[in-house]
């Protein structure tokens, strides 16, 4: 009956004084050497060390060779070889159950088809939940967490899930701070993402809930990162130039007016939201749409103001799809990530087109985005006589929906009369 044992193999020598991690199968005195990393699906760690980092199997260890403390992320690496030899082992017993000669061709094709991935790697774990949110078609999501593993790779490239701790945590902070230049907002954005990571592998159980290096005895980012949002409003006369500027209908420029005073008259509406409006979701009283963010259900009054805008692009444009604004074309933005890229590339522009603007109502130095007419929207309505309690400090919740909440916590009536007071400029 062959036998089989984990082993350095000592036969090859590698680069670097290191020899590969290796199944060594003996029958008939023929030994066999499968290294590990030729086992198995997951190629993120490399299972090679010199010797001083490897402890050959004692009798009692019944073949299993194991990695010493010396071997970065040696006790995760110790449990895949611990169950590729308990494979080894089942399968020669069903051999020697079953009757069946042993060859080495039929063994290693049963080895690798029994063998299944263990998620350790950080890059690997993001790389599965960015194919998750791609088959959802949250492309933008998608993006982000596409982002923060690039970061990551250029940090730590071999991270597993199991380095996550609150030293790691602070040197990536440190780094993002010091090589790259990132200020408090940037770290906050990939330290919030790597903690949802980190809660998603908590749940899958592949951590343990008390390896969870986040919170406010561990790493706050709260109290780390001074990430607030920070005001952008602009003050209702600035707003009034933007309004009263005079356009060639049908540029740019003008588009990017309309849009700015829309989203600033439909209470914050975010650039996405607008690009995916459809004619669909508006009323002779309403407009009713779900955010594409937070997929929130929101419903916003149609004035005389946000009415008028829509009156306009309902009389001058007849768009494929019932897209009330000129940006997406169903017939060549087919697929999510052409929906996705489209929309960057447009949000670039408009962005780019709102400093011509500032320029053009003597405001060069004038930060205007389409971020500003949210946020001027908020803080207008405060000013106009608004109670604090109703609203968020300039749309600054943690959350959409809890921005939304106050906003449906008014009277009926009552924000309608102290947004007619502020569009009234």
């Amino acid at each position: 009956m062959a036998t089989v044992a984990i082993v350095l193999n000592t036969t090859k020598k590698l680069s670097k004084e290191e020899f590969s991690i290796a199944l060594r199968v003996t029958h008939n005195r023929v030994k066999k050497y499968y290294s590990i990393n030729s086992l198995l699906t997951d190629q993120s760690v490399s299972y090679r060390c010199k010797g001083i980092d490897w402890r050959p199997a004692n009798i009692e260890d019944n073949g299993l060779g194991k990695f010493l403390k010396s071997f970065r992320g040696y006790k995760d690496c110790n449990v895949v070889l611990k169950a590729k030899l308990a494979d080894a082992k089942k399968i020669l017993q069903r051999y020697d159950i079953e009757n069946l000669a042993f060859s080495f061709d039929q063994f290693e094709a049963d080895l690798k088809r029994k063998e299944k991935p263990i998620i350790k790697s950080l890059q690997n774990y993001y790389a599965i939940q960015i194919k998750i949110l791609d088959e959802q078609g949250r492309v933008g999501l998608s993006g982000l967490y596409r982002e923060n593993q690039r970061i990551l790779t250029k940090f730590k490239p071999n991270a597993l899930l199991s380095d996550i701790n609150i030293r790691f945590l602070e040197s990536f902070e440190y780094w993002m701070r010091n090589t790259r230049g990132n200020k408090d907002t940037t770290i906050s954005v990939k330290m919030r993402n790597l903690q949802r990571v980190i809660n998603q592998a908590i749940e899958d159980k592949l951590l343990k809930p008390e390896a969870y290096p986040f919170g406010e005895k561990k790493y706050s980012i709260n109290k780390r990162l001074d990430s607030k949002t920070k005001k952008i409003a602009i003050t209702l006369d600035k707003v009034a130039k933007l309004k009263s500027l005079t356009l060639e209908e049908g540029s740019w420029l003008h588009l990017t007016q309309q849009l700015f005073m829309f989203s600033y008259y439909s209470r914050g509406m975010n650039f996405v939201d607008m690009t995916y409006l459809t004619w669909k979701n508006i009323t002779d009283t309403h407009i009713y749409y779900v955010r594409r963010k937070t997929r929130g259900q929101f419903e916003i009054p149609i004035n005389e103001y946000n009415g008028a805008i829509l009156k306009y692009f309902q009389e001058n444009y007849n768009l494929k799809g019932g897209f009330v604004f000129p940006i997406l074309n169903p017939d060549i933005h087919i697929t999510l990530k052409q929906q996705y890229t489209r929309k960057k590339t447009a949000l670039d522009a408009v962005n780019h087109a709102l400093k011509k603007l500032a320029e053009m109502i003597g405001e060069p130095n004038l930060k205007l985005t389409t971020n500003v007419g949210r946020h001027t929207y908020a803080t207008g309505l405060k000013r106009s006589g608004a109670n604090t309690s109703y609203i968020s400090e300039a749309l600054g919740h943690a959350t959409e929906e809890q921005t939304q909440t106050y906003l449906d916590s008014f009277e009926k009536g009552a924000i309608e009369s102290w947004e007619n007071r502020m569009f009234g400029m």
